[in-house]
């Protein structure tokens, strides 16, 4: 029945109810029936619902209104069942009626209630009544109203003691009217149901505090009523026991997918894309804020800190930087299609999506190298061992260092002793950012270096400890690698190169070391998880470390004569890759980089270089014109190519490269045909490379639109898109016939609104909206939605729009996802098919862009080309200059001559800061340069071809791993002394200083006695002391000359020395190093500096008459033992004393 027949029904049969204001001006409590509306009951039927009415009054009584319910909730118990006056009471403890469906009409009782003992009795509906009011005769005394008050305030501090939000017990509430309005409601935020505790405290001693809520919140909601009669009896719901966060609040559904992800994948920083921002969420929350400076706040059971999407790289790149490994979470459901699912009313679905790390993530093209050193892309480095023999100290050392941004692999394997020299000057040359190692089974000497390459690395980046389980053995190693390419054979049709097909890249693994293989095996797992193991695929690209074509530079030689960075402030600027670098492109950069750290051996390879130098110099080619120019504005085409493999390349990327490709491809086409070629090998190599990347790129370029790629647009970059994206093709013309329809509905709404022009617009990103000005607002029809209005106009949509939309929105997600799939198989298939031959012009121009550098560099005033002789064993520089120092300065640098080929050991003494360190520091700069292939800064340089360049300079501890400032000088000394040829030079500055001064003399004395008779390498020997110089030259005078750095001494009026250094290299020895008046120079106050210099004067006086002592003690005793053993008198004596001297040691 409806509501006003309801109405109007109770009000014929019934009498007239008193007015209710009176009741609740003297009520204490401020609930009422009437202001507490009831949810109608799901299940009813729909006579049911309609008897109740949603506008009928109800005027019942509740024994909720007492303060026994109060008391009802606060024990945990449930409301009395509200029920009408006249109703029979049913006795205690007897069954409730079965559930039934009753007739609208409501049931009247004809027993009356007593209900004389209420306060509410006066508003009662008592059909036995025949006066149509009741006006209240009393209301509650004074004390009830402080009863009742007393009561209440008892309630409340029983329900806050045991249910406050630091105490809190969740329980599950058997309440009907709580569940009944949670039931049918879904809510995203309840996770798995969950089993109460074992040792949960029992419901009548804990608090129901929903079920109290549930009591003072119930009948808020409006336009409700309760249904009438007997309904069915509601089974009592057991709630989902909801998972409680830190913070006391129940997780929500994205806070589920962040728990269990970050549990999933511990370890990784996970960036949570949500929306238009990437989230942190708890620790990661707070190492994000602080690398980054951003703000990290508290959101519900989270820490919380966000970044816009669009300025995601700069961020990665910097927290890559700090050494972490970060992944990315992004959103796998579409919300068209999610909206067409199973799934609409869940959470959208987020996964692992990209994980990086400093070695593993593939920059952009117009990206610089911020995580490299000096401009290089840092590599990944996995190193393994085994022992040598039982010696514990020597050990095998099997290293594979890949950098996924190049492709460029560098595989070595060695014996090393107990410093473990080799790997550490692997360590410099490489720079790591990222070392993958076996948790067992490396030695604590290796470990160490490890550690400290870590710890003081003096990197732009925080190299990265990433540890495996067992190290595997050799034959599961190799299945592992074996079968790994053979799974890209089978995905493949036609590999980069042919050497799938050949057998070849089996046969290379097969030629690697043991130990190589095992760490190459390692690497490809390792490597799998970030999707860049294709990066050794191409084993054709792979170089061995230490070959026998390149010069040895160990890590001290590096550091020492600041080949890649200076020791100031640890940058490019003020080393020698700061002087040589003058390269154009990035990838021509990178490749320089190389060969400064490793200098050519071979003559022949020496030349061929210098010899394409030097006709870069010499020819104006309009080829080489061609090839500079062509240079200028190239993109990064060695990453770009890697980004292309990995399937990682953005279709802008492409867009960038092909056409650059294409220039490369075509550049030479304007030249004149019949131009002569290079007398370079080099440089023949490079022109015919070119020319084979233009078809492979015009076949490319003929399948698709460049400015269709520049945009973004997937959808519409093919050129016959029928036969190339099919399913593309397909869902195109989806889309086009529902726009279509979308405008065939435009027009009936024309013909309906009768505007002809209407037409469709769009209004903050919502498309195919039409509007309506409000003096038409009456005519329009009820079903059409409006999306937005303002005052003066409606933007609506039809119905069959809406579908339409719905439909038009599913294609489109649909159809971004056939064009990804469609773009990633167009990479895959240049990688498969052209990725050696644009490989191979990449290198070319490389080489070319690295011979350009250098050419400028010979360009210079006072730079010559160096000459090399084979046979001879020749070092000759004259007026060689220091290339940084001259770089650095404005004032001219004084040149200095060393002739190493006769006398091949040359010990240099001379002043403190007379330039000594700088002068061989020159000699070796000057050598790396000529083997490099650069002219140098000299008058004239005539070589042999060194094997190695070994530097032991500075004085220095070294704390992290024990060593005292002597123990490092002597163990890099024992390192040198092993690896020293006859090949090699040799730089010892001020050897043994770090001991007493005989010990010291000692040990000097020794070390270059045993380069001279032993190693015969070239040597460059800086000491202080005199004694030792003049011992060895007089005892080695074909092999050793003493030189020394030229001063001028002047004597002050009060006495005091004077010294101004010449900085010039000059034959002889110099018996004082001018320690105090180098002190003055430094600022010491006067009167120190006298006291040193009497202190020095006394004790030099002291040796020599001390000396002089000797020399006389000695004489004696060599006349008395020559009489003693001879009888011949005069000159026959005196000719055997002379033997005797000059067999005895010199004091």
């Amino acid at each position: 029945m409806p509501a006003s027949k309801l109405t109007q029904s109770q009000n014929t049969n019934k009498p007239t109810q008193a007015v209710l204001s009176s009741y609740f001006s003297s009520s204490p409590t401020k609930s009422s029936p009437l202001r507490q509306g009831q949810r109608r009951q799901r299940g009813s039927t729909p006579e049911a619902q309609d008897a109740v009415g949603s506008d009928a009054i109800d005027l019942t009584l509740s024994d909720d209104d007492s303060d026994a319910a109060l008391w009802r909730a606060v024990e945990g118990r449930p409301p009395a069942k509200k029920r009408k006056v006249g109703s029979p009471s049913r006795p205690s403890g007897s069954p409730k009626p079965r559930a039934a469906v009753q007739s609208a009409r409501p049931v009247v009782h004809s027993q009356p209630q007593d209900i004389s003992s209420s306060p509410m009795r006066q508003f009662c509906f008592d059909p036995s009544s025949s006066s149509a009011s009741n006006i209240p005769t009393s209301r509650p005394s004074v004390s009830e109203v402080e009863s009742r008050a007393r009561a209440r305030e008892r309630a409340k501090h029983i329900l806050l003691a045991d249910n406050n939000v630091f105490s809190r017990r969740l329980e599950v509430s058997t309440s009907a009217e709580a569940s009944g309005s949670r039931e049918g409601a879904p809510s995203s935020d309840e996770g798995e149901d969950d089993e109460p505790e074992a040792d949960e405290p029992s419901q009548g001693k804990s608090i129901d505090f929903e079920g109290f809520m549930a009591y003072i919140g119930k009948g808020k909601g409006k336009g409700k009523a309760k249904t009438k009669g007997t309904a069915a009896a509601r089974r009592p719901a057991t709630k989902k026991k909801a998972e409680l966060g830190p913070s006391g609040k129940s997780y929500t559904p994205l806070e589920l997918q962040v728990v269990k992800l970050k549990k999933k994948h511990a370890g990784t920083l996970l960036m949570f894309e949500v929306g238009y921002k990437d989230y942190f969420y708890g620790d990661d929350a707070q190492v994000a804020a602080k690398h980054l400076g951003i703000v990290c706040y508290p959101s519900r059971n989270f820490l919380r800190a966000s970044i816009p999407v669009h300025r995601r790289e700069v961020h990665l790149k910097k927290l890559l930087a700090q050494g972490l490994k970060v992944g990315i979470v992004e959103q796998t459901e579409t919300a068209a299609l999610k909206k067409a699912g199973d799934t609409r009313n869940e959470v959208f679905e987020r996964k692992l999506t990209h994980l990086y790390t400093a070695a593993t993530y593939v920059d952009s093209l117009d990206s610089p190298d911020t995580l490299s050193s000096g401009g290089r892309v840092p590599p990944l480095l996995c190193v393994v061992e085994n022992p040598v023999g039982r010696d514990a100290e020597k050990v095998n050392v099997s290293m594979v260092s890949v950098c996924a941004s190049t492709g460029d692999v560098v595989w070595d394997q060695f014996e090393d002793n107990a410093m473990r020299t080799e790997l550490e000057t692997r360590l410099v040359h490489l720079s790591p950012a990222e070392l993958l190692l076996p948790e067992e089974g490396l030695s604590r000497s290796t470990e160490k270096v490890l550690s400290h390459f870590v710890i003081h690395g003096h990197n732009e980046f925080t190299p990265r400890l990433e540890r495996f389980g067992a190290t595997m053995n050799n034959s599961d190693a190799f299945t592992f690698v074996t079968e790994f390419y053979a799974d890209k054979t089978r995905r493949s049709n036609a590999r980069a190169s042919d050497s799938f097909k050949s057998g070849e890249l089996t046969a290379a693994v097969t030629a690697f070391p043991k130990g190589v293989v095992v760490a190459l095996a390692h690497l490809v797992k390792y490597l799998s998880s970030f999707d860049v193991a294709d990066a050794l695929l191409e084993t054709h690209f792979f170089a061995r470390f230490a070959e026998r074509t390149h010069m040895l530079l160990n890590g001290n030689t590096l550091t020492n004569l600041e080949i890649y960075r200076n020791e100031t402030d640890f940058t490019k600027r003020g080393s020698l890759l700061w002087v040589l670098d003058h390269t154009t492109t990035k990838f021509g950069g990178r490749m320089l980089r190389e060969w400064v750290g490793r200098p050519l051996t071979d003559k022949t390879a020496l030349e061929a270089r210098i010899d394409a130098v030097e006709e870069i110099l010499s020819t104006h080619s309009p080829r080489l014109t061609v090839l500079r120019q062509l240079l200028r504005g190239l993109p990064d085409l060695a990453r770009g190519l890697s980004r292309i493999q990995y399937g990682k390349c953005t279709p802008q990327e492409l867009a960038m490269l092909l056409p650059a490709f294409r220039r490369v491809g075509t550049a030479l086409d304007k030249t004149p045909e019949n131009s002569p070629a290079f007398n370079s090998g080099i440089l023949n190599g490079i022109i015919n490379a070119l020319p084979r990347v233009k078809v492979p790129v015009e076949g490319i370029l003929e399948k698709v639109h460049l400015s269709m790629l520049k945009e973004g647009r997937k959808e519409k970059m093919w050129v016959d898109v029928e036969s190339s994206a099919p399913e593309v093709d397909g869902l195109s013309v989806t889309v086009g016939v529902l726009e279509s329809e979308l405008m065939e509905e435009l027009r009936n709404v024309r013909k309906q609104m009768r505007r002809p022009a209407l037409q469709y617009t769009t209004v903050a990103g919502e498309e195919y909206l039409f509007e309506i000005k409000k003096a038409e607002w009456r005519d329009l029809p009820a079903d059409w939605m409006v999306v937005s209005a303002t005052k003066t106009l409606k933007r609506l949509r039809t119905p069959k729009m809406v579908n339409l939309l719905r439909q038009r929105a599913q294609a489109l997600e649909a159809l971004a996802l056939a064009a990804n799939a469609a773009y990633r198989s167009l990479l895959a298939d240049i990688s498969d098919s052209h990725y050696a031959v644009l490989r191979d012009a990449v290198q070319r121009l490389a080489v070319f862009d690295c011979l350009c550098s250098l050419a400028v560099v010979g360009v210079q005033e006072g730079y010559v080309r160096p000459e090399f002789v084979e046979g001879a064993d020749t070092l000759v520089v004259e007026d060689g200059r220091h290339p940084m120092i001259e770089k650095l300065r404005d004032d001219p640098v004084m040149p200095n001559s060393v002739d190493m080929g006769d006398r091949r050991h040359k010990i240099i003494t001379g002043p403190n800061m007379g330039g000594k360190s700088s002068v061989v520091r020159t000699v070796a700069l000057c050598a790396i340069m000529a083997q490099i292939g650069s002219y140098v800064p000299a008058a004239r340089m005539r070589m042999s071809a060194l094997d190695g360049i070994l530097i032991r300079m500075g004085a220095s501890d070294d704390i992290a791993r024990g060593r005292s400032t002597f123990m490092v000088e002597l163990q890099e000394t024992s390192s040198i002394l092993q690896l020293a040829t006859p090949r090699s030079l040799v730089v010892l500055d001020e050897l043994g200083r770090g001991t007493s001064t005989f010990d010291g003399m000692a040990i000097a004395h020794a070390v270059l006695e045993h380069l001279i008779t032993v190693k015969g390498c070239k040597t460059l020997f800086i000491t202080h002391y005199p004694t030792v110089a003049l011992e060895l030259e007089r005892r080695y005078p074909k092999e050793v000359q003493n030189m020394h750095m030229a001063y001028a001494e002047d004597t002050r009026l009060d006495g005091t020395r004077e010294v101004t250094f010449l900085y010039k290299l000059s034959d002889g020895i110099t018996q004082s190093s001018f320690g105090v008046e180098c002190a003055r120079l430094a600022g010491l106050d006067e009167p120190i500096l006298r006291c040193a210099a009497l202190k020095r004067d006394q004790m030099e006086k002291e040796v020599r008459e001390k000396g002089r002592r000797n020399a006389a003690r000695k004489a004696l005793q060599l006349v008395d033992l020559a009489l003693s053993e001879t009888a011949l008198p005069g000159e026959s004596v005196l000719n055997r004393l002379k033997e005797m001297a000059e067999a005895q040691p010199s004091s």
